[in-house]
């Protein structure tokens, strides 16, 4: 080889500089046709239906592996259905309410689900190639900007748009659970919410279903928009609100009680806190109690005097359970005082002698239980560490104090936290950013009721923000047996890690 030929061939150095060059440029038409579909997709992957008697806009677009359901103007139902990171999204445009009545008067909430399930299958296989058309234009068009007359990285561009719709479509269908319907989420009108999140039913009946997901789903739409009530809310199950740590808060308990009759419930349970600095005029807030119009069971709080609890005793509506239980509607409900009394006034709370005190209410509650002449359904205390020692001895436990919501399983012992049902309590007007929480539990009617799901419900009191997100049981936490444990573990933690489901609600 003469001398002329080497010095054309380019060096190791060169070689390495042409590489690394080609791999940027390839690094780059990739990043561009990725952004080149995500805003193709954003502007085009739409388009208006009709669905049975319905007209609703379909749209796709990446983002979170959700599923949205708008029906303005009464609020949005998400479900967590697939792992891609593609979002989905129908908005209920118009609705043909004479057709929706001739369908539901002649043939149903089934006959209208079958209508909605055809038109919605034969809708998304156009939706799916209105995606890939899209993506992969917008990857084009912004492969062109980017790169002029590149043509090689232009159909880089727009390859790597293709590919990565096709990718997650592919990966949407693989793992869509049109079950999530079962466990949605709502924002909206909470006077709405009961309507538009569906009714419980056992879940045996509505795990791995589509067509239980969609006639929930229909059902629910059906009852907001008419004044048909095809399916009572929740069918026959026994509905409990649960409220903790209203802390004197008016605001906290008109929240409370519209909770209370926006969802029907038969029994409100108050798990204690219900004052915050134990002086008189707080016990102005029992006067309150009457206006749930059901039975109001109290447990007190660490913050509540024993002359308060005499106050909510004589309240018409009350039950206090202080080391007793009662049934009501089917359901026997343990409850007992916190043991330790620590009005907020300023002082120390000594938080190691807390945490005994409330340990050692877990002798209390276990010769109470021992001594029962009932199967008792629910174990309500202030503070969860009351309990601890009765995990695997009952079904559930319920319980606020730590103003954090958790649902957690210990020896087969639901462990139900609710957050602050009065936000921020006496400080309602400085921090908004406190929302209000409530939680509605679904029990099944009979000899032995069963906790079916709940609803944890937040409101932000600045704004009215309402979110309500819907928890199947067994969908969640398997088939819960509670079984004691044969030699003393360790309590549930001030998080809620109670050692064995990690908490739903971190």
């Amino acid at each position: 080889m003469d001398e002329r030929t080497r010095a054309r061939e380019p060096s190791n150095a060169e070689r390495r500089t042409r590489r690394h060059r080609a791999y940027r440029h390839a690094v780059t038409a990739v990043v561009v046709g990725l952004v080149g579909a995500w805003l193709g997709m954003s502007l085009f992957a739409r388009t208006t239906v009709p669905i049975g008697p319905f007209r609703v806009e379909l749209q796709t677009g990446f983002g979170r592996g959700e599923t949205v359901l708008a029906l303005p103007p009464f609020g949005a139902l998400t479900a967590d259905t697939h792992l891609a990171p593609l979002g989905l999204s129908a908005t209920l445009v118009d609705v043909g309410v004479q057709r929706l009545t001739d369908v539901v008067n002649r043939r149903g909430i089934d006959g209208l689900v079958a209508d909605v399930e055809r038109d919605a299958g034969g809708q998304l296989r156009p939706l799916a190639w209105r995606g890939v058309l899209a993506a992969t234009t917008g990857g084009v068009a912004v492969g062109v900007l980017v790169f002029r007359r590149r043509w090689r990285l232009i159909a880089m561009s727009g390859g790597a748009a293709l590919l990565s719709v096709v990718a997650c479509l592919a990966l949407v269908q693989l793992t869509f659970r049109p079950s999530a319907f079962t466990e949605p989420r709502y924002s909206g009108s909470l006077s709405l919410a009961p309507k538009l999140i569906g009714p419980v039913r056992e879940a045996t009946d509505r795990i791995g279903d589509l067509r239980a997901g969609l006639r929930q789903i229909v059902d629910g739409t059906v009852r907001a928009y008419t004044t048909l009530q095809s399916v009572p809310l929740a069918e026959d199950a026994i509905r409990i609100l649960h409220i903790s740590d209203m802390h004197a808060s008016v605001l906290g308990m008109d929240f409370a009680q519209e909770v209370a009759r926006g969802f029907d419930v038969d029994i409100v349970v108050d798990t204690g806190d219900i004052t915050s600095f134990a002086t008189p005029i707080e016990e102005l807030i029992a006067s309150e109690i009457p206006g749930f119009g059901r039975p109001y069971v109290f447990v007190r709080g660490s913050h509540d005097s024993l002359a308060l609890q005499g106050a909510i005793a004589r309240q018409s509506v009350a039950v206090v359970l202080d080391g007793r239980y009662e049934t009501i509607e089917g359901l026997t409900l343990y409850g007992l005082g916190h043991p330790a009394f620590t009005p907020a006034r300023g002082e120390p709370v000594d938080e190691d002698a807390f945490e005994e005190a409330a340990r050692s209410a877990g002798v209390v509650i276990a010769d109470d239980l021992d001594e029962a002449d009932e199967q008792i359904d629910i174990v309500a205390v202030h503070d969860d560490r009351m309990a601890e020692a009765v995990a695997g001895r009952v079904p559930l436990v319920i319980s606020g104090h730590f103003h954090e919501t958790t649902a957690t399983v210990r020896n087969g012992t639901l462990f139900l936290r609710i957050g602050t049902t009065g936000g921020s309590g006496a400080g309602i007007f400085r921090d908004l950013a406190v929302p209000f929480s409530a939680e509605v539990l679904y029990f099944s009617r009979g000899t032995q009721p069963e906790l079916l799901a709940f609803d944890v419900i937040e409101q932000l009191p600045e704004s009215g923000s309402l979110t309500v997100q819907r928890v199947n049981v067994v969908q969640e936490f398997g088939e819960l047996f509670p079984t004691p444990a044969p030699s003393p573990t360790s309590s549930p933690s001030a998080t809620g890690a109670t050692g064995g489901s990690p908490s739903l609600f971190p």
